[in-house]
């Protein structure tokens, strides 16, 4: 089966509009996010930015703890919290992505004049698709030409001294083991700031896989939730924090961060479209050219779990046999 990268069926913004191509008008633009955001519900949740340049600065202020003293009178209370400005940037990587149609195609099409508006859409979920794989997997040191586009969350999170990093050792216990150790790898105080109608806004993110074996032992335990998980399709919870599935995360990765960490950046004035028709070729070429980048945003609140033990001695062996 084609990954979804390879899948032919691509789209096009309505080429009616555009004429022979170009950058898209503001409504266009506009409308091509749209598109995505509405296909994807991961882009939906999380912090999605619209960029007007292709960088953009993303501050955040931090307060230290216990600043509070005893008031002394008529006397000088120096000041005992500090104030800490902490900056991550978002530089927006140019992409293309080239797609053709038929002659054939647009000929037999059963739409008529609506399929430059299906195709929009159908391209706009495709790119979607690509980008969220990308936001998760991508590493620019990978030799696969798709995988070394951008430096993923993942890799973001890996290298980043500022994140927090739980070994699983390569456990597959879920339920003892692997999720209590990502939580406790959270700093406390982030349990109260992100917080929701008395629900928290922590997520426990992992592969569908790892999310079916948790499930798995939770109903090997006999209870009512075991029986409720075996028709029950919703997301279930460890500790009272949400399990969410994504499928590409690898199995032995899972992220414990809220969704507005997680930083999603499209420059929406660079979105082109170029059309061309090629009657010896009898088909129609598009080439979409875009720009978008991903980042964490508080990297401090941020926790990845993995083997990482086992990957440290492979890097050992393979630099042994190097030498």
């Amino acid at each position: 089966m084609k990954s979804n990268r390879n899948i032919i069926a691509k789209a096009a913004v309505d080429t009616s509009a555009l004429g022979n191509g170009g950058r898209m008008n503001a409504e266009q633009a506009n409308q091509f996010i749209t598109f995505m955001r509405d296909y994807s519900s991961f882009l939906k949740k999380v912090n999605f930015i619209k960029m007007t340049k292709t960088t953009r600065d993303l501050d955040s202020l931090e307060v230290n703890k216990r600043a509070l003293r005893r008031q002394v009178e008529n006397a000088d209370n120096p000041a005992t919290g500090t104030v800490t400005q902490k900056r991550r940037s978002l530089k927006a990587i140019g992409v293309v992505m080239p797609y053709d149609v038929s002659f054939q195609y647009m000929k037999e099409n059963i739409e008529g004049k609506n399929v430059n508006s299906t195709l929009a859409k159908l391209f706009a979920q495709q790119f979607a698709n690509d980008t969220v794989e990308l936001a998760f997997l991508g590493d620019e040191s990978d030799t696969d030409n798709f995988i070394n586009i951008n430096d993923g969350w993942i890799k973001i999170a890996k290298e980043d001294s500022d994140t927090h990093k739980f070994d699983t050792e390569g456990s597959a216990d879920y339920l003892n083991t692997v999720f209590p150790g990502l939580l406790a790898a959270m700093p406390n105080k982030y349990y109260s700031l992100y917080t929701e109608e008395d629900k928290s806004k922590i997520k426990i993110f992992c592969s569908p896989t790892v999310n079916r074996k948790y499930k798995q032992q939770l109903q090997a335990r006999n209870t009512a939730l075991g029986d409720a998980l075996i028709t029950g399709g919703k997301n279930v919870s460890y500790d009272g924090f949400e399990i969410v599935p994504v499928a590409f995360i690898p199995d032995d990765i899972q992220i414990v961060t809220p969704y507005e960490n997680l930083i999603y950046g499209i420059y929406g004035q660079s979105l082109e479209v170029y059309h061309d028709v090629v009657p010896r070729k009898t088909r129609h070429e598009y080439t979409l050219l875009a720009d978008f980048d991903m980042e964490i945003n508080n990297p401090d609140a941020f926790v990845i779990g993995g083997n990482f033990t086992a990957q440290t001695d492979t890097k050992k062996d393979d630099a042994e046999q190097t030498a």
